[in-house]
Formats: C-alpha cells, structure tokens, sequence
C-alpha cells in the first residue's frame, strides 16, 4: 500500500507533543464552540460592518438566507468533537470547509489580515498533522472498488 505522506519536521511523539496536541484541540475547538454559539445567543458583542461596504453586503445575502445558521452549527458540532477527543478527526473534517471559508473571506472581501484567523488556520494544519494517520488512507493510490 502507497501512501502519500507530508515531510515529517519535528517528532510526533513526546510529552511535548502530546501537550501541544491538547492546548490546539482547546484553542481551536473552544474557539469554534464559543463563536457558533455566539451566532444563536449574543453574548459576544460583534462590530457592525460599515454600511454599503462589501462585508456588509456579503452578510445581507449569507444572514437572511440562513446560511449562517448552517456555519454556526458546523462551527459548534466541529468544535465540540475536537474538544470530546474521540472524534477530533471528524471534527477537523467539518471544521476545514470553515476554515478555508473564513480565510477567503478576509482576503477576497474584507481585506484585512485577521491575526486569530491566521492562526485558527496554524491550528487546524498542526492538528491535522498529528492526527495524519487518520487522513493517509485518503491519499492512498492504490484503491480498488469495493462491491
């Protein structure tokens, strides 16, 4: 079996690691449970864009489609499952699509660098990393149709 694998930089193993590995599940996973349940209960206060502005218009579309509702709930099922641990492959799954979105908001429409977007995106690389065993078979080149 081939599997495409990353450049392996620094050890996977280590009580080091393992810290590291729980401090990002923590960040990124209260990150997204605190912020997509903001969206539903108001408790965070979020600056109003500028009127006529172009995130003001993007989120009169994506706000009263209910799009965001849907973001809000794949911020917190995706956060609460790589809190839990048990899942946390799964979570950085449904968290990625998020993610990729958040970045290309800030660099298409707002146009302003987001130093926690930036680094919710370092978070979600360095997870995805120390869980690769998980995301490998993905990459397998040599796949064979189950029936």
């Amino acid at each position: 079996m081939r599997v495409w694998y990353f450049p392996i930089v620094f050890a996977r193993e280590g009580s080091v690691m393992r810290i590291a590995t729980l401090l990002a599940r923590v960040l990124l996973g209260g990150l997204f449970v605190v912020f997509g349940l903001n969206f539903f209960l108001h408790f965070l206060a979020m600056p109003a864009p500028e009127p006529d502005s172009a995130p003001a218009r993007f989120f009169g579309v994506v706000g009263t489609s209910g799009w965001m509702d849907v973001v809000a709930v794949c911020q917190i099922v995706g956060g609460l499952l790589v809190l839990s641990g048990f899942l946390t492959p799964l979570g950085l799954v449904v968290l990625g699509p998020v993610i990729v979105n958040i970045q290309l908001y800030h660099l298409f429409i707002d146009h302003q660098f987001v130093p926690v977007a930036a680094g919710v995106a370092i978070l979600e690389i360095f997870l995805i990393y120390r869980y690769w065993p998980h995301f490998a078979p993905v990459f397998d080149t040599n796949t064979r149709q189950v029936s």
